[in-house]
């Protein structure tokens, strides 16, 4: 069963998130964590602390990471961005303050040593994350290129599926997708580029970059592996 399926037949969050440590397991990365805030900024600027569910973490890690959760430099930085954030974008950045450095300390202590978290914004300024970690300081899951790309696929897929508890159960808008921009998409989630998908549905490389750009603005996303996570979660593909 696809890991979208299993997230949708999960009977409880805590099934879902089972099923996704199991399937980023699979990518490499040794523990898994989710967050959702129905919205990350206070009005005096300052973040919002938002609560964590994780598989495969050390036993009563929140006690000390609470001191840092408003000041997550991960987080703080995924705030202002779309695409998954490698964490040694930020290790060593000048800007940290005194106490984000201390968190990534903190982070370290744990185990963890890398990681990527996969920002997800919704609307009405919502947001959640999921971010896959690992013990040694090159994951394993660098050691396959596209590896990044497929947590951020399964993180929107997650947390598509558990939106109706975590986020109020807002309507998803209905969108129709025809065949033929299901099939580039199957394909762009295979991992085929637009000329490989061309081959092998033997259409002109001009008809499928146009199919493949129609599903994107349906799916109001920017960039195909974007369009290929939100058409998954919405089990259009």
């Amino acid at each position: 069963m696809h890991a979208t399926e299993v997230f949708r037949t999960s009977r409880s969050l805590a099934g879902a998130l089972d099923a996704l440590a199991d399937h980023a397991g699979q990518l490499g990365f040794d523990a898994v964590d989710y967050g959702y805030l129905p919205r990350a900024r206070r009005q005096d600027g300052a973040w919002f602390a938002p609560h964590i569910e994780s598989r495969k973490f050390p036993p009563r890690w929140e006690h000390g990471w609470s001191r840092f959760a408003s000041e997550d430099p991960y987080l703080c930085t995924c705030y202002q961005r779309n695409l998954p954030l490698d964490w040694n974008e930020v290790k060593g950045a000048l800007w940290l303050s005194a106490t984000q450095r201390q968190a990534i300390s903190f982070i370290d202590t744990l185990g963890f040593l890398d990681g990527i978290t996969v920002p997800i914004h919704l609307p009405d300024g919502r947001f959640a994350f999921v971010s896959g970690l690992s013990h040694a300081p090159r994951g394993a899951w660098r050691a396959h290129g596209r590896n990044a790309e497929q947590l951020f696929v399964l993180a929107h897929a997650f947390h598509a599926a558990v939106a109706q508890s975590r986020c109020t159960g807002n309507a998803t808008p209905r969108i129709e997708l025809t065949p033929r921009e299901r099939e580039v998409l199957t394909h762009a989630a295979a991992g085929h580029s637009a000329p490989a998908t061309a081959q092998r549905m033997f259409r002109a490389l001009e008809t499928v970059r146009r199919q493949r750009k129609s599903a994107m603005a349906k799916l109001g996303a920017q960039t195909i592996t974007q369009a290929v996570a939100r058409a998954m979660a919405l089990g259009l593909v």
